[in-house]
């Protein structure tokens, strides 16, 4: 399973409440996007994981990156904005959906009062209109249902970089601005604790016969825990795993 396609699993996989002011909800949020693309002059999106829909406005930053505003503006039936998700480097796309589904996790581990308090800062290259690539600030906030428990909205916005912005990710607490990392209990929603002791190895430099004798188990295992951290971390190989387990980082 992609990690597209388990960010889809699991959104669906929430128990939801019936609302009878679903409308008024959604146009809530709908305003409050637009109003981040008006004032902020950012490229928003709002997803609606209970409608499988999003709404995309753009702010002036739209006119800087390789976006036809006049296909993909407005409302599309999905909720991902595949022409905004094709404009970012490759590199970054698939550790962009690791950083969510990692971070769709974490917001579960806060108490429920504070869930929906905070929002991930990712650093992303997308397509500029000159033809090379212009670093972005994406932000991304979970958006709860009437009964404060499931996430019914994403809110994305995509601007420019501040060039005092550290690092490649990091969860802001937008109550005290206190700032934390995904952490090891988020990412092991991804890997196995089993896989991740096997990619410390690889990442030691010990061949699938020594990962076996140090974790006493057979070759046959050691191989296809290699073949299930290629899979689910998006990768080529053992040397793409461990540099993107260290960006997430699973292999502190």
């Amino acid at each position: 399973m992609d990690i597209r396609n388990r960010l889809d699993h699991e959104f669906s996989s929430q128990h939801t409440h019936d609302e009878d002011n679903s409308d008024v909800l959604l146009k809530k949020y709908i305003k409050v996007a637009e109003g981040y693309a008006d004032i902020e002059h950012v490229v928003a999106v709002l997803s609606d994981l209970k409608n499988h829909s999003s709404h995309i406005f753009y702010g002036r930053f739209a006119q800087l990156v390789s976006l036809d505003c006049m296909k993909c503006g407005g409302k599309v039936p999905s909720i991902w904005e595949q022409v905004i998700l094709d404009a970012i480097s490759p590199d970054d796309l698939e550790l962009k959906m690791l950083h969510e589904l990692l971070f769709f996790h974490y917001i579960r581990t806060l108490p429920k009062r504070k869930r929906f308090d905070v929002s991930l800062y990712q650093r992303l290259r997308m397509r500029s209109r000159s033809g090379g690539y212009v670093d972005v600030l994406h932000r991304l906030y979970y958006i709860p249902d009437k009964e404060g428990s499931s996430v019914r909205f994403a809110l994305c916005l995509y601007g420019p970089l501040p060039p005092a912005f550290s690092g490649d990710v990091m969860v802001v607490d937008n109550t005290t601005g206190a700032v934390d990392g995904l952490g090891k209990s988020s990412g092991s929603k991804i890997l196995s604790k089993q896989e991740i002791a096997v990619l410390r190895q690889i990442d030691s430099g010990q061949k699938s016969k020594e990962i076996a004798e140090t974790l006493n188990i057979s070759v046959h295992t050691v191989s296809r825990h290699r073949q299930n951290i290629i899979a689910k971390l998006q990768v080529n190989n053992s040397v793409e795993a461990c540099k993107v387990a260290r960006r997430l980082g699973l292999l502190v």
